[in-house]
Order: C-alpha cells, then sequence, then structure tokens
C-alpha cells in the first residue's frame, strides 16, 4: 500500500476488477519499470512491454525484479515503440497504454493518430488525482497536461469527461468547479464567461447528475471559508471534487506547486479515448505510477459496464 489515504482507498476499490492488460511503451529505466511492477504484484495489471530488451533487463536488474515471463514486443527507437503500442491496443492485445520512458508528445501522438482508432466519441482530456495531506478527499485537475488550445466546447469536453472518470472513482454526484481568477462573471475574461455558459448547459442538464458552477478563484473552490466570506453560496463552493483550469499553464504550474511545495502526490489519468492510457511523467514516483494503473483499471471497469 502506499502512504496516502486517498490514494489507498482507490487501491482498494480495485479489489474486485480483473487486471488491465497493460501495454507498457519503453519501461526503460528503474522509476518507468518499478511502478508497473508493482502494479503486476497488486494484481492490478498483467504487463506487456515495448522498447529495448537490454535496456528494460538492465532496468530490472537494478531494482530486483523478474520479468522473464512478460510479454515483450522488440523496439528500439522511440516513436517506433509508441506506434507499436497503439497498434497493439488498437487489435486488442491490450486494452491499456502506460507512458514509460518516452516523451509525452510522442506517446500521444501515435495514441491520436486517426488510423489508429483509438480516438473516443469526443476529445481526448487528462486529469490529474490529487492526494494532499491532511485534505478530506482526492480531487481531479483537468486539463494540465493534453489540451492546449479551451475553447469553450473543448472545456465542455474536458468537464464531461472528468465528471465521467470521477464516477469510476465511486463520485456520485461530482461537483466541478471552473477556475479563473475571479468569482465574478467578467465579460472581458474569457475564463469567467466560459465559466457562466458552463454553469448554464450544467442547469440545462448538459452534464447529467453532476452539478457544474462557476466561475471560482481557487479559494472559495475548496475553501468553504474563503466562500462564506464572500457570500458565495453554491453547493461547489469550498467542496469542488473536479477543478476545470483555465489553461494547462494554469493547470500544469497549479499541480506541481501541490507536488513540490505542499507535499502532495498525484497520479494522471488520459480519459475519453477507447482505452484506458495512462500519463505521467518521467519524474513522478513509483507510487505516482501504481496509482495510476489502479485508475486506470477503475476507469476500464466503468467503461466495460456501460
Amino acid at each position: 500500500m502506499t502512504n496516502r489515504p486517498h490514494f489507498n482507498a482507490l487501491l482498494d476499490q480495485c479489489a474486485d476488477k480483473p487486471p488491465l492488460r497493460l501495454i507498457v511503451i519503453r519501461p526503460e529505466h528503474a522509476s518507468s519499470l518499478e511502478g508497473a511492477m508493482q502494479a503486476q504484484a497488486k494484481g492490478l495489471i498483467t504487463p506487456i512491454f515495448v522498447g529495448s530488451s537490454d535496456r528494460i533487463s538492465k532496468a530490472a536488474a537494478e531494482i530486483g525484479v523478474d520479468i522473464s515471463n512478460i510479454e515483450h514486443h522488440e523496439v528500439d527507437d522511440e516513436r517506433g515503440a509508441a506506434i507499436k503500442a497503439a497498434e497493439l491496443a488498437r487489435d486488442g492485445v491490450g486494452n491499456g497504454l502506460m507512458k514509460g520512458s518516452i516523451h509525452s508528445d510522442v506517446y500521444m501522438g501515435a495514441v491520436l493518430q486517426k488510423e489508429m482508432g483509438l480516438r473516443g466519441e469526443s476529445r481526448a482530456s487528462h486529469c490529474f488525482v490529487m492526494d494532499v495531506p491532511n485534505w478530506s478527499k482526492p480531487f481531479i485537475i483537468t486539463d494540465a497536461a493534453l489540451n492546449i488550445k479551451n475553447s469553450l466546447d473543448v472545456k465542455a469536453a474536458i468537464t464531461r469527461n472528468a465528471i465521467g472518470f470521477s464516477r469510476a472513482m465511486g463520485v456520485t454526484e461530482p461537483k466541478v468547479a471552473i477556475l479563473s481568477s475571479t468569482e465574478v462573471p467578467m465579460p472581458e475574461l474569457p475564463s469567467a464567461t466560459d465559466a457562466v455558459e458552463l454553469a448554464k448547459l450544467s442547469k440545462d442538464g448538459e452534464f447529467g447528475d453532476a452539478i457544474v458552477d462557476g466561475p471560482f478563484a481557487l479559494d472559495n473552490a475548496m475553501s468553504k471559508y474563503s466562500a462564506k466570506l464572500k457570500g458565495i453560496t453554491s453547493p461547489v463552493a469550498g467542496d469542488a471534487d473536479i477543478l476545470v483550469v483555465p489553461s494547462i499553464e494554469a493547470g500544469n504550474i497549479f499541480f506541481k506547486a501541490l507536488t513540490v511545495l505542499g507535499g502532495a502526490e498525484t497520479a494522471g489519468l488520459v480519459v475519453g479515448l477507447k482505452v484506458p492510457a495512462v500519463l505521467t511523467s518521467r519524474a513522478d514516483s513509483a507510487e505516482a505510477k501504481l496509482v495510476s494503473c489502479a485508475l486506470a483499471v477503475l476507469y476500464q471497469a466503468q467503461m466495460n459496464a456501460l
């Protein structure tokens, strides 16, 4: 188990779920291999390796794990490994993907190619799940890793994806805060006007059994005290399960501030595809990669149930 209570609870939710056949792309360094091997040891995944057998074997020797019985597809170069992994997922050899020692743009570039057939009906997006010390529950930050140009339609897709993902985590009525730099609708501030429109869509039933509201500054989205001081009465105020950030830059800075300065741990998953795709940083801990595998298991189980 991890030393994070919220992440432990997510791991516990996987107890009755079948293991995911997870295609791990280039687990060629100890940090990228260890999380996958921990996930295998806990029965979360059956790994399938794509990459250099020599480099993977060296990484395995470094951390003292036996990989002799793991299916392996030999591909030496980075882009070739990403393409091969996407093809294996497309052909049903595996039902999930995981980034190892590979650049994120190469990884997602292969996965999102139209001819791979892995795109869903809507736009794919990324969710970070945060376990923050002394915080009452895990929460999602989206999208801080994948979508760069966030029009209103893109934000609606990001919001819809995060809501579905949160339900896979066991949140029955997710509360979604659309973030801006203010809680006051300001016509000259696109993030605030987008939040107003998304809140209207929520009231019209666009997002189903979820509460989407905004704009919120971060403090009144997460602190009931701050929300009360400012006279904000929304059910989302101070109790958000999902934070939809204004831009990838804002989200990236926010989640890294929590991890680097606030002692938080994070796990990451791309949702909205036909298979779950684990997307973490190469610098992330083995714990982060382990819990990301758990998120992929929960998400896949939900997709199978639909």
